[in-house]
């Protein structure tokens, strides 16, 4: 394909310099008949390269549901190139459904006595699951986290436990095959995987980090309305909007002992909004008018600020 898109690539740039002349030669040229024996064979080749396509997206997704994710998922990145973009959509959103339905299972088995002491001792906050896998001497253990890593995993600790998540960058290498909407919704759910927003009860990125994710997930909701991921790109934003309008236990939006807004929240709300015409843009005009209501109360928890976030972003939805 990319071939073919070359050639014509170059034909084009050779007819915008020819002569006229050299020109209607060229044109009488393609108005000849096509040789009926090239003809056949082209579509027979056409032919047999969609009854591939259609072979690899039915054998992806059979395998998607009978065999282990990492088995599936080598499949899938060795083939993709051969379905339509369609098809390659359809299985990487399929991909990453058996990618999160056999989460549970995967977890289960790193909680194990023996196996989560061990990683305790070696995972280190942060860091790759590869760099995991080369200090491990247990077979068992090493066998047990490359089997998560070729299936999309990585690891992540919280609340004394080490535990998987699913590692959007190894979804990456399917976005020049797959439709735009489905590349950005990978794009956001890179964002979140590599720094999660929450660890121990804590928010352990920055205020206007959630903003900006913010701005990113309503984003897709306008450009791609109509998206498969839609529904989980709206909660994400929920997540989100909670975020910026009740804190967390240990990173409280309003400080426990005076009940003044976090400083370092309202400098990310001015900058958020600092000079830009919100009026396009519900979850920017959200925060504009928690904003203002926010500074008539002096950016204090007063009855009036808890009354227009519970109706603003009620928690009971």
């Amino acid at each position: 394909m990319k071939a073919n898109k070359s050639a014509a690539a170059a034909i084009l740039a050779l007819t915008l310099t020819l002569p006229a002349g050299i020109l209607s030669t060229i044109n009488a040229a393609d108005a000849a008949p096509v040789n009926e024996a090239e003809a056949t064979q082209g579509a027979a080749s056409s032919n047999k390269a969609t009854a591939f396509g259609n072979a690899v997206y039915n054998k992806a997704t059979k395998l998607l549901k009978e065999q282990d994710v990492a088995y599936a998922k080598a499949y899938i990145t060795k083939h993709i190139r051969s379905v339509t973009p369609y098809q390659a959509t359809m299985l990487v959103l399929k991909l990453e459904n058996a990618i999160d339905k056999a989460l549970s299972a995967k977890t289960d088995a790193i909680y194990k006595i023996g196996i989560q002491d061990e990683l305790m001792k070696l995972y280190k906050y942060g860091e790759s699951i590869q760099t995991t896998i080369n200090k491990i001497k247990n077979d068992a253990l090493k066998q047990m986290l490359i089997n998560l890593r070729d299936g999309g995993y990585k690891l992540h600790t919280t609340e004394g436990v080490v535990f998987p998540i699913v590692d959007y960058k190894s979804l990456e290498i399917y976005k020049p095959y797959i439709n735009q909407d489905i590349r950005a919704y990978i794009d956001i759910m890179v964002v979140e995987s590599e720094k999660v927003a929450v660890n121990d009860g804590a928010l352990v990125i920055s205020w206007s980090e959630v903003i900006q994710r913010g701005v990113a997930q309503e984003n897709f909701l306008q450009s791609y309305p109509k998206s498969n991921r839609v529904a989980d790109v709206e909660r994400m934003l929920r997540f989100t909007e909670l975020s910026l309008f009740y804190g967390y236990n240990n990173t409280p939006l309003f400080m426990y002992e005076n009940n003044q807004l976090d400083p370092k929240a309202r400098q990310a709300l001015d900058k958020a909004l600092a000079g830009k015409d919100v009026a396009d843009h519900a979850f920017l005009s959200k925060l504009k008018e928690w904003s203002d209501v926010l500074k008539a109360n002096q950016d204090r928890l007063t009855e009036e600020v808890q009354q227009h976030r519970s109706k603003a972003v009620p928690l009971d939805v």
